[in-house]
This record gives structure tokens, C-alpha cells and sequence, in this order.
């Protein structure tokens, strides 16, 4: 069984393209990619993401939005123009849970928009508000 749950917050805003599909005559898919940092004890894991066909997600999460995901964990191989071989796991996301409260209208297009300086964006236990969830 390939199953992977891990929490963090995103390193940079989504990056999205359209793919054309093979199976498909017109058919275009979304292939949305992003990194997570996950806090594993003293050290910062930091997780490549794809999420295919959820392209709404550059809507939602943004550099700093807190996440779950669920999904598969998949090996990369290459070969660099030296001749160097190179691999890395990425997760291939199936849901998406956003940990974040939704950005308000003024800030739609990045959730800190609108904070004074230096006001503090973090939330206590109590206002935790529930998550929102994307599959």
C-alpha cells in the first residue's frame, strides 16, 4: 500500500499548466505543482507536490497557507547533461485539506494583503477554525 498523510505550508504560490491528454482528442488536463514544508522534530522536510486536475487550488493556497494532504509517494529518476543519474520522491496528491480560514474579498489574491506590519497572522488552539477540503 502507497499511502501518504503529511501537514506543512506551502514554500512558494502553485504554479499550474495545462497539459493535452493522450487519451483525449481535445481533452487538457492540470497538472498543479508546489513544495510543502513538513516539521519532522528538529528538521524541516521539505516535499514536492502534484496534484493533477485541481486547478482551482492557486485560488485557495498561496507562499504560507497551511495544508493536509493525502496521497501517493513516487520515485523520479533522471539524468543530469554530465551524465549524472539523480532521483527524488514526490507525492502525487489525491485530497487536498486546506488549514487556512479563506482569504476575505480584499485580500483574494494573497491572504496576508491587508495586515498592518508586523501584526501576527497565527491563530491560537481556540481559533482554529474548521478545515475546508478540495479532492
Amino acid at each position: 500500500m502507497n499511502q501518504t498523510i503529511i501537514s506543512g505550508h506551502l514554500t512558494a504560490d502553485i504554479e499550474t499548466r495545462e497539459i493535452k491528454a493522450r487519451e483525449k482528442a481535445n481533452g487538457v488536463q492540470h497538472l498543479s505543482k508546489f513544495t510543502l514544508a513538513c516539521n519532522d522534530g528538529e528538521r524541516v522536510v521539505f516535499m514536492p507536490v502534484e496534484a493533477w486536475n485541481m486547478p482551482h487550488l492557486a485560488e485557495h493556497l498561496f507562499k504560507g497557507s497551511k495544508a493536509l494532504l493525502a496521497g501517493s509517494l513516487k520515485q523520479e529518476h533522471w539524468e543530469t547533461d554530465a551524465g549524472d543519474k539523480r532521483s527524488r520522491i514526490v507525492l502525487t496528491a489525491h485530497k487536498v485539506d486546506f488549514l487556512d480560514p479563506a482569504p476575505s474579498r480584499e485580500s483574494h489574491s494573497h491572504p496576508e494583503r491587508g495586515l498592518q506590519r508586523g501584526q501576527d497572522t497565527r491563530r491560537t488552539r481556540s481559533q482554529h477554525r474548521p478545515s475546508r477540503s478540495a479532492a
